[in-house]
């Protein structure tokens, strides 16, 4: 479907401006990216912690070794799922067709359910148990208020980013997603309507 001869064909009154729709879903796609960015550098900078923590630090216990094996393996499976969205995120083309730009809005819709409802879930029970099987070799040494106060603290912030802000994260970013592919797919439709 060639985008531009249609688009002249169309009468100017009911289209939405082509331009700032190309322009917004492009503004979607560069947050989405540097969020991704950041998230990668932030995980990135997770993983020589865990590497300095299994050479430095006293591992008496095998769960201390399997717990960190654990955390390390959440981080480089979730990096390794996440960046193959990073070059779609990257393309931006102006020649190309508002049906070939909303098949790449929709793959990358994909790839994010994808990595908000697998990839997540995974990371989240491999963190969570890395982390309890790190934890016991430390807690065995703590009084047990201070054991008790330790676990609460982390597994509670673990139990609040998982019920409350991975949902409202997930939901933020599929709704600008939503309505960059509804806007399309009417442009889209009002030009199969034209012909």
């Amino acid at each position: 479907m060639d985008f531009k001869a249609l688009w002249n064909k169309q009468s100017t009154s009911d289209m939405p401006d082509t331009k700032e729709l190309f322009t917004n879903a492009d503004e979607l796609k560069k947050k989405t990216r540097n969020k991704l960015i950041k998230l990668n550098l932030v995980l990135l900078a997770t993983t020589p912690v865990m590497i300095y923590m299994w050479f430095n630090i006293d591992n008496e216990h095998l769960t201390t070794r399997i717990g960190l094996i654990l955390i390390v393996l959440a981080i480089v499976s979730y990096l390794a799922v996440s960046n193959q969205i990073l070059p779609m995120l990257f393309k931006s083309d102006f020649e190309m067709s508002s049906q070939e730009y909303l098949n790449q809005l929709i793959r990358i819709k994909r790839k994010e359910d994808f990595l908000n409802k697998v990839m997540i879930n995974i990371y989240f029970t491999l963190l969570s148990a890395g982390l309890a099987l790190y934890m016991l070799q430390f807690i065995s040494r703590m009084s047990v208020a201070w054991a008790v106060t330790y676990v609460v603290w982390t597994f509670g912030w673990i139990a609040f980013s998982w019920f409350y802000l991975r949902p409202r994260g997930i939901r933020k970013k599929g709704k600008a997603l939503n309505d960059m592919i509804e806007r399309l797919e009417k442009v889209n439709g009002q030009l199969r309507d034209s012909d």
